[in-house]
């Protein structure tokens, strides 16, 4: 997820709101430096501030949403409706108007990316929905973002059924050869069962003692 806006402590706050609910982020102060950024790709969402001090906002909205289907949320104080016309026009999804609470921004987050991902690399087993492009967990109408390594841990176990992980195979597979502490799959796994629970549903993750974890 991308965050573009200049003013340096609402960039800090609005940062650590998405990363706390488990978003990657990259916040920068400026239009240009979003623009940079969004040639590397792997961006999901933009929040996008209208008064940058170089690009104006919604010329970046422009150049962004001519380049792909990202998207993008404006962060506005201007709440006349002009502004607002021009900025869907030139390719927001959204709008949320300065001053704002912090849950609010994230509820829609929440939503842009649901959309986004609608019938995308879902994946449904035991009374959950994995959509694994932008990490989020379903059951039912409730949902939590996952962090980038629980969410493959329970991608794998989801989509093969009755197969047992060793920790040292979920270790390989999140990792690669940078190994990381011996206990870090078992407190993965601890708070995807904490995270499941909380969602209403019961747990489907099985531990088999001495082998590893399965998902029945």
């Amino acid at each position: 997820m991308l965050v573009v806006e200049d003013d340096a402590r609402l960039r800090g706050l609005v940062r650590e709101a998405l990363e706390a609910t488990g978003h990657r982020v990259t916040a920068v102060g400026t239009g240009g430096d979003a623009l940079l950024r969004a040639v590397d790709g792997g961006i999901d969402l933009v929040l996008l501030d209208l008064n940058l001090p170089d690009v104006d906002g919604i010329e970046v909205a422009r150049r962004l949403h001519a380049d792909g289907e990202v998207p993008i949320v404006m962060l506005t104080a201007r709440g006349d409706v002009a502004s607002r016309v021009e900025g869907l026009y030139a390719g927001a999804a959204d709008y949320v108007t300065k001053p704002f609470e912090l849950q609010e921004l994230l509820a829609r987050v929440h939503v842009r990316l649901r959309e986004r991902g609608a019938g995308e690399g879902a994946i449904e087993r035991a009374g959950l929905r994995l959509q694994t492009d932008v990490r989020t967990l379903w059951a039912g109408d409730a949902q939590v973002t996952l962090p980038e390594r629980e969410a493959e841990l329970l991608r794998l176990l989801l989509t093969h059924p009755g197969r047992v992980f060793s920790r040292e195979d979920l270790e390989a597979r999140l990792y690669g050869d940078d190994l990381p502490d011996s206990n870090t799959v078992e407190v993965f796994v601890y708070q995807l069962r904490r995270r499941i629970r909380a969602l209403g549903v019961a747990d489907p993750i099985r531990t088999v003692r001495g082998k590893g974890y399965t998902v029945l």
